[in-house]
């Protein structure tokens, strides 16, 4: 019992020590979840998003989060292949060099060693940001099939553009914009360096938050311009397209020409907003 007590109490010590990471990251993963979701209920109606918005929040966002724990998993799978197949590529030729036409000078080892070191100091970044990359590609591949009106693509890319500008404002790189002297500066002066990484995680933060906003736009843009599906339920039968499900209720979207007709269905009643009233009335439930 003792051994037991023992190996709780020092778990609860480790997760105490680490309580700052672990709220961190649940703070990140509600507020991203959050941001996705304001994102994907921009084009529907708030008489909708009244009766709609907390019970189909719970599907949206263990969706959205499913894909991207799948992305982040199939980015590292494909990182760990594509570090399998270049460096052993580098190992033998060495030509992480910036010219990329040094050969391995293996009578001059001293420059040799050197010049691994700091391959293997840059290394771990470098792989991060191919990383990083992948994931985003997986999501919008996967995730949103690059489906989106062109409004959406450029906000996403001007927000980001405008966000690094902030970053490297609050950095203060436009203190001495040359990158090389900028970075020296990190490298020398303490408060520099803290300026920078604050700097660096609040771009991060606010330039993810961006990405699921728009990410949710795009999704809801792709669940809209799907084809129509035969849909019964106790109050409503016809071909809509299914934006959002959750514990038996459903969001649901009609077109008929530029018109549109929204229907949020459930086991107890079913609310339906249309921007015309071109479409058949919903069938009452019968006794």
């Amino acid at each position: 019992m003792l051994k037991i007590s023992l190996i709780g109490r020092g778990w609860f010590h480790e997760a105490w020590h680490h309580k700052t990471s672990v709220i961190g990251g649940i703070l990140a993963i509600i507020s991203l979840s959050l941001a996705h979701y304001a994102g994907f209920l921009m084009k529907v109606p708030l008489q909708i998003v009244a009766v709609a918005g907390m019970p189909l929040v719970r599907g949206v966002t263990a969706t959205f989060l499913f894909y991207v724990f799948f992305c982040a998993v199939f980015a590292r799978v494909l990182a760990s292949i594509l570090q399998l197949a270049v460096l052993p590529f580098i190992a033998v030729t060495d030509r992480i060099d910036p010219a990329f036409h040094r050969k391995m000078d293996w009578p001059h080892q001293r420059r040799f060693v050197r010049s691994h070191s700091r391959t293997i100091k840059w290394e771990g970044l470098i792989w991060i940001g191919i990383q990083s990359l992948m994931f985003l590609l997986m999501m919008l591949s996967i995730y949103v099939e690059f489906a989106g009106t062109w409004t959406s693509v450029a906000g996403l890319f001007a927000s980001i553009v405008l966000v690094i500008l902030t970053g490297l404002l609050r950095a203060g790189f436009f203190l001495q914009p040359k990158p090389k002297t900028f970075i020296n500066k990190i490298k020398a002066r303490r408060v520099r360096a803290g300026r920078a990484s604050s700097a660096a995680f609040v771009t991060a933060t606010a330039a993810l938050i961006i990405i699921a906003f728009f990410m949710g736009v795009m999704r809801a843009h792709l669940l809209r311009d799907q084809q129509e599906h035969p849909i019964v339920t106790k109050e409503f039968s016809g071909k809509a397209a299914v934006i959002a499900s959750a514990d038996g209720a459903l969001l649901l979207l009609q077109k008929q020409g530029a018109e549109m007709r929204y229907i949020y269905s459930t086991a107890e009643f079913t609310a339906s907003i249309e921007t015309k009233s071109v479409f058949p009335p919903l069938g009452m439930r019968k006794e």
